[in-house]
C-alpha cells in the first residue's frame, strides 16, 4: 500500500469554519484533534454524518484516511478534495470553561496539521 500525503478539506457548518488538513493515507484518524479544531466535543464528532469508532484517546481504532475516503467515495459522499466537496464535520460544541480549544493555526501535532483556515465559509 502507498502511504502518500494528501490534503483533506473539512467544513463544520455549526461554527461556519473550514480547514485544510494534511494527512497520510495510512494514518489513523485523530478525531480528538479534529474536534478541538472546531471547538467540538470529541465524543460527539461525526464525519459526513458517520460516527467513527475510536479509542479512549479519540484516535480511530482501525480507520485510516485512505479507507475513510474510499468508503465515502464509493457511496457518493463528499471526500474532502476541495471546498465544494469538503467532509462535513458535526458534533456538539464543547462547554465553556472546559479544556482550552486550540486555535487551528496552532494545531500542530503528530497526527496532522492545519494548513489553512477560513471562518466565513468561503474559500
Amino acid at each position: 500500500m502507498s502511504n502518500k500525503q494528501r490534503s483533506i478539506k473539512l467544513f463544520c457548518p455549526l461554527v461556519s469554519k473550514a480547514v485544510w488538513l494534511v494527512v497520510w493515507d495510512e494514518q489513523r484518524l485523530d478525531l480528538g484533534s479534529i474536534a478541538r479544531t472546531f471547538g467540538l466535543d470529541p465524543s460527539t464528532l461525526k464525519l459526513n454524518g458517520h460516527f467513527i469508532s475510536r479509542g479512549v484517546d479519540f484516535i480511530a481504532s482501525s480507520v485510516t484516511w485512505n479507507s475513510l475516503i474510499s468508503f465515502f467515495s464509493a457511496r457518493g459522499f463528499s471526500t474532502g478534495k476541495n471546498y465544494q466537496d469538503a467532509l462535513i464535520v458535526d458534533g456538539k460544541l464543547t462547554k465553556l470553561g472546559s479544556k482550552r480549544v486550540r486555535d487551528p493555526q496552532d494545531a500542530v501535532n503528530g497526527s496532522y496539521y492545519v494548513v489553512a483556515d477560513k471562518v466565513d465559509g468561503k474559500w
